[in-house]
């Protein structure tokens, strides 16, 4: 597989923090495959699963297409996405532990898990939005 020329115009779209947003992405997604395979629907963990793959890949092409100098961000990408997860689910398990007390009902540990990443990711995202914005002015 050859890579694309800078100069391509789908070229300023491969960006290391794309790759760590498709990372979090297929870690939410394979996250939720032990509640399909519980509940019993085959479809959606049949879309679930494919989605994964097809995310998974993506990410994979798109870090093989670049540079070397952006290839240096992932590591340090992939930890901030990381640290957010771990911070979205220290969150929720936190609100879930306060469901009592809000007079909310307990939500089961994978409920937890699956939100607390999803949380973790979308605070991923909003920090990379931020920093760019700081970058742009």
């Amino acid at each position: 597989m050859t890579k694309l020329k800078s100069d391509h115009p789908r070229a300023r779209n491969l960006t290391p923090q794309r790759v760590s947003v498709l990372a979090g992405l297929a870690v939410v997604m394979v996250a939720n495959v032990p509640r399909f395979l519980m509940s019993g629907d085959n479809t959606r963990l049949m879309l679930i699963v494919g989605f994964a793959v097809a995310i998974t890949a993506l990410g994979v092409y798109i870090y093989r297409q670049l540079p070397d100098t952006a290839k240096g961000e992932v590591p340090m990408l992939m930890r901030r996405l990381l640290v957010w997860m771990v911070v979205g689910l220290a969150a929720m398990a936190a609100f879930n532990f306060a469901a009592p007390m809000l007079d909310r009902v307990q939500e089961g540990s994978l409920e937890v898990l699956v939100d607390g990443l999803t949380l973790g990711l979308v605070a991923h995202v909003i920090s990379l939005w931020m920093h760019r914005g700081r970058n742009d002015k």
